[in-house]
């Protein structure tokens, strides 16, 4: 007999009662109540939680709550009745090594989730999505960055003209993408920097201008940046911001955390934290670009050295982000999320001998 509590049907009283079993019937005795039967299959036992109390519902409604969790799986195990497949769960949940084993799978399953899964979704998405989708997603960014961090460009507007005229009809025939493209010129304090948002605009600033010595380089830059559009880079990062928000929400309920999603392109786009393969990607795509426009990619290693330079000057980098007291400069920065600018430079000379090798023939 399994000790508890009896609950009628549509009351809030309780009374004493004593659960008993015989073959596939039952039987709660309420005190001063009458009994109540029934078959033991028709009983809706609660699944086993800890030490809480179960809850079984009778078929007439009425409720026998009892703390003898013991005697309750020795019922449902007798009888057959299908909740006695609960207490796995039960047994899982009492053992610590198999709590232990669940916290190792979850850490994994998260680790593979960030590390993996959400890239590959993030991929995948970027590239399903139509060029229309990333125009709206991108429509209002640009607003964003000259309310925020932009300025005008104080470049002579014969210069904006001959460097916009050129990239449409030199670089943009070399892709084949449904992309809009737009070049955008912006002063940035006397930041050199360049970044493409996911539609196809690009924005490269005035002291990235200046610091180019030839045509040459700025192409370079800007096929690179071309690249990220085509490789849907930028989408990308965010989608993959998205999860994580998402990710962040449904673990501390915070919801307040979904304003992030609207500021994650621009801070992105502003912070240019591509990935190390994001960006070797990019480099090879404006590589084989350059090679078919008869541009030689040893500019490219040039311009990198230029800004890598005026990094080392104690200006800022390509980031924007300046050199802090402690000698740990903007560029190692900027290097911990691209590749090393000597190997880039390495993979321009290389490019730029099979460019030589091509001229040659």
């Amino acid at each position: 007999m399994i000790q508890g509590w009896h609950y009628p049907a549509d009351s809030s009283a309780r009374y004493e009662a004593v659960l008993s079993a015989d073959g596939s019937r039952f039987t709660v005795t309420p005190s001063p109540h009458s009994p109540v039967t029934g078959n033991i299959q028709d009983l809706d036992v609660s699944p086993r939680v800890g030490n809480i109390p179960r809850k079984i519902t009778l078929p007439d409604r009425s409720v026998f709550e009892t703390t003898d969790n013991d005697g309750i799986d020795d019922l449902l195990a007798a009888s057959g009745h299908k909740a006695r497949r609960d207490g796995v769960l039960h047994h899982l949940e009492s053992r610590w090594h198999w709590i232990a084993i669940a916290l190792l799978l979850t850490l994994l399953t998260g680790f593979a989730a960030l590390r993996w899964g959400m890239p590959w979704a993030s991929k995948e998405i970027a590239y399903a999505m139509p060029v229309r989708a990333t125009e709206i997603i991108s429509e209002q960014t640009l607003d964003i960055l000259d309310r925020s961090i932009l300025d005008a460009s104080e470049l002579p507007a014969a210069q904006q003209q001959r460097i916009r005229q050129h990239f449409e009809q030199t670089l943009l025939p070399l892709q084949d993408e449904a992309f809009s493209y737009q070049l955008h010129f912006r002063k940035m304090s006397n930041i050199p920097n360049a970044f493409a948002l996911p539609s196809g605009d690009i924005v490269i600033t005035d002291r990235l201008i200046e610091l180019a010595a030839n045509q040459e380089e700025i192409d370079s830059v800007l096929l690179h940046e071309i690249g990220h559009v085509v490789h849907r880079h930028g989408l990308q990062q965010v989608l993959h911001s998205s999860f994580m928000t998402i990710a962040i929400i449904m673990i501390s309920g915070d919801v307040t955390a979904t304003s992030n999603i609207a500021v994650a392109l621009p801070v992105f786009l502003l912070e240019n934290h591509y990935s190390r393969e994001n960006e070797t990607e990019a480099d090879h795509y404006a590589f084989e670009r350059m090679l078919d426009a008869g541009i030689d990619p040893v500019y490219f290693g040039r311009i990198m050295k230029s800004i890598s330079s005026n990094a080392d000057t104690g200006k800022t980098d390509i980031t924007g982000i300046k050199e802090t007291d402690s000698n740990e400069t903007a560029l190692l920065k900027y290097l911990s999320t691209h590749p090393s600018t000597p190997d880039r430079v390495q993979q321009a000379e290389q490019y730029s001998r099979q460019f030589s090798h091509r001229t040659t023939q």
